[in-house]
């Protein structure tokens, strides 16, 4: 139970990867707080941490309203007395164009910068914490772009890491540490175009992808790197982009 007696806050935790982070932290003893704008998928998530024994709330949250974000952080301090543990995992976007782009940068950049400004400040009171962003691996390396959506997705990522990077620098003597967990190619709600597929999605994995260890990443494998990377167990980790691909990126 390395993370028990703290608090965490996830944004985006009703699902994929953000739920996998809130139950693996919730294992290890935190309490945590949900913010999400899918209050269903949310019960759902509040119900398997609960049955695993596991303490949880939820605060419905729109990740891209300033004011929301800040809610959501108070809400976590007044129900658990403080904040230890941020994981900003919000997910979704399809939109075309111009109206794609702004809304990649909404949701996974300006969402995390609005996060991070809030919840650092309470961590500044308890003496220290441990902020994860979530971004891709199309944050630390070029994407090749089919339309303005995906670009948008490329650079908000990319925007992501260097808030990450700065973050960890500014706040490295006052015990706050901030690292972002970069992602390859998992199995979730926003993929399954390609893994519903009557192989899995294998045949892409392995013919088109190439990703070395042949499979999908699961869920609960960034949910572990989280809670890793939450507890004290990675006190002298900091700035890091901590790529999870199965060796995609190795390539």
């Amino acid at each position: 139970m390395k993370l028990s007696g703290k608090s965490a806050l996830v944004i985006g935790g009703s699902a994929g990867l953000g739920r996998a982070c809130a139950e693996a932290c919730a294992a290890e003893g935190a309490s945590v707080m949900i913010a999400d704008i899918n209050q269903p998928a949310a019960e759902a998530a509040l119900a398997a941490i609960s049955a695993a024994g596991g303490t949880a709330s939820f605060i419905l949250t729109d990740g891209t309203d300033d004011a929301a974000v800040s809610a959501s952080v108070n809400a976590t301090v007044a129900q658990f007395g403080g904040l230890d543990i941020l994981v900003n995992s919000i997910g979704g976007g399809r939109s075309a164009g111009d109206a794609g782009w702004h809304q990649a940068i909404d949701l996974f950049l300006k969402s995390s910068y609005y996060a991070c400004k809030y919840a650092i400040a309470e961590m500044e009171k308890r003496g220290g914490g441990s902020v994860i962003n979530i971004a891709s691996i199309a944050g630390v390396t070029g994407s090749v772009a089919t339309d303005v959506m995906t670009t948008g997705y490329a650079c908000a990522k990319h925007g992501v890491v260097g808030l990450t990077r700065t973050l960890a620098l500014a706040y490295a003597k006052k015990n706050i540490r901030v690292n972002v967990i970069c992602p390859g190619y998992f199995k979730t709600e926003m993929t399954p175009m390609i893994h519903d597929k009557e192989d899995g999605g294998l045949s892409h994995i392995n013919d088109n992808l190439r990703v070395p260890m042949g499979r999908w990443g699961e869920p609960h494998e960034i949910g572990t790197v989280a809670a890793f990377l939450a507890s004290d167990e990675s006190s002298f980790i900091t700035g890091q982009p901590i790529v999870v691909d199965g060796g995609f990126m190795a390539r």
